[in-house]
C-alpha cells in the first residue's frame, strides 16, 4: 500500500445543503487497481450511525466527482469512515 494523500482537508454538502468539512486519507494498492479511502472528521455527532452514512456518502459523492479521478482514476474504491465512540474510542465503518 501506498499513501497518496494524508489528512487532505475538503469541503462538502450535507444532504440538508449544509456545507461540512471534512478530511480523507488516499491509499493505493496494487498498482492502482485499488484505493481506500478513509474519511475523518464528518459532521455526525456520537455514535449517530444514519447521519454518519449520510454525511460520508455525500463526502464520497463529493470526492468521486471532483477529486479522487484525478488521483486513483481507475481504482476500484473501498471506503473506511473512522469517528469516535460513545466512550472515546475510535470505530470505523466501512461503506458500502
Amino acid at each position: 500500500m501506498r499513501l497518496l494523500r494524508q489528512a487532505h482537508e475538503f469541503e462538502y454538502r450535507d444532504a440538508a445543503g449544509i456545507d461540512r468539512l471534512g478530511q480523507a486519507d488516499v491509499w493505493e494498492m496494487g498498482g492502482g487497481e485499488r484505493a481506500v479511502l478513509v474519511l475523518r472528521g464528518l459532521a455526525a455527532s456520537g455514535s449517530a450511525r444514519p447521519q454518519l452514512l449520510s454525511q460520508a456518502q455525500q463526502a464520497r459523492g463529493y470526492l468521486s466527482h471532483t477529486w479522487l479521478p484525478f488521483l486513483v482514476p481507475n481504482a476500484e474504491l473501498d471506503v473506511l469512515v473512522v469517528y469516535t465512540g460513545e466512550q472515546g474510542q475510535t470505530r470505523a465503518l466501512l461503506l458500502a
